[in-house]
Formats: structure tokens, sequence, C-alpha cells
């Protein structure tokens, strides 16, 4: 019984000598989805960006340059949370055009379920431009095997492109298309 007792009050009261970043550990792969869709009837691209909950809040953390009790979804969420989400994914989900510009997206807004957050993007109008590119890094910094898909809905066709910190950038057409 002495035993069962010491080994308790050991294991209940142990503390870690380094501190535990508990957002760096729930899940054990590192991954984000975008669904990017041509719409012919307003001519923009929009896209739907899903992550995990954690790494974002991690990474808008690291953006701000200390921690910041973000609460996404929750009805204490910080102040600026949107705008903070905006300017991290604007920067780090991009698409360019033939001379490697990013065109611009629209923070349409956010949802969050819990441990996903997904994040509503739009293109001003424009004609439709085969010839782009996608970039992401998003989440590089916080990982070294983040992999950001891209899923490629237009004129019929669709295709998905894998990003990597080895690879963060892709054609969002492949050569072939018309």
């Amino acid at each position: 019984m002495r035993i069962a007792f010491m080994f308790i009050a050991v294991f209940f009261t142990f503390e870690p000598t380094e501190p535990v970043n508990r957002s760096m550990t729930l899940h054990d792969f590192h991954y984000s989805r975008l669904n990017l869709d041509w719409s012919e009837e307003s001519s923009t691209w929009q896209a739907i960006l899903r992550v995990f909950t954690d790494d974002l809040e991690e990474a808008l953390s690291r953006q701000h340059g200390m921690p910041v009790s973000w609460k996404l979804g929750d009805d204490r969420e910080h102040g600026k949370a949107n705008e903070s989400i905006e300017a991290y994914t604007v920067e780090h989900w991009q698409l360019l055009n033939s001379e490697d510009a990013a065109i611009p997206w629209q923070f349409v807004g956010k949802e969050v379920d819990f441990d996903l957050t997904f994040i509503y993007l739009e293109t001003d109008s424009m004609g439709f431009m085969p010839n782009l590119t996608f970039t992401s890094d998003g989440f590089f910094e916080l990982f070294s095997d983040q992999v950001n898909e891209i899923s490629v809905n237009a004129q019929g066709n669709s295709h998905r492109i894998w990003l990597t910190s080895e690879d963060p950038a892709e054609p969002l057409f492949p050569a072939s298309h018309d």
C-alpha cells in the first residue's frame, strides 16, 4: 500500500524540467489542405484552407514573437485573431502570376471546429490565367515534415499539388493544360 501511495504521489506531482508545448504534441502528422476552386460566375479563385487549430495558434504566436492565448473558436477569442490569421495565411499560401507576383487574397472569414480551423479566401475578379504558380511555406517554421496539399479545381479539371519544405512551389496546372 505504501509503494502504491508513493507511486501516485510521484506520478501526480512530477513536473518535467523542460517546458512542454502541448500544441506541438497533439498530433503526429503535420498537414494542411487548401481547396482551390475557379468560379466561372465571379471570375475569382476561391479557397478553403483547413488547418489544425493548435498549429495555427502556435504559428500566430510565433508571428507575434510571443505566446498569445488565441482561444480560437471560443467566446474569449483574442480580439486580433481574424487580423492575425489573415496576415499569416496571405503571407504563407500564395497564388503567383507569371511574373511571380502574389495575387492578393481577400480574407472572407473562418470557422473553428475544435481541432480544425477552416479559413476562407477569395481573389478579386480576374481573367482566367493558366500559367499560375502556387507556393506555400505555411507551418514550415514549426515542423520539418509539414505537407501542404493544394486541391485545384478549374474548368472541369482537378488535380492535387503537394508542397513541402524541399519543394514549396508548383505550377498550378501541368504543362499540358490548355
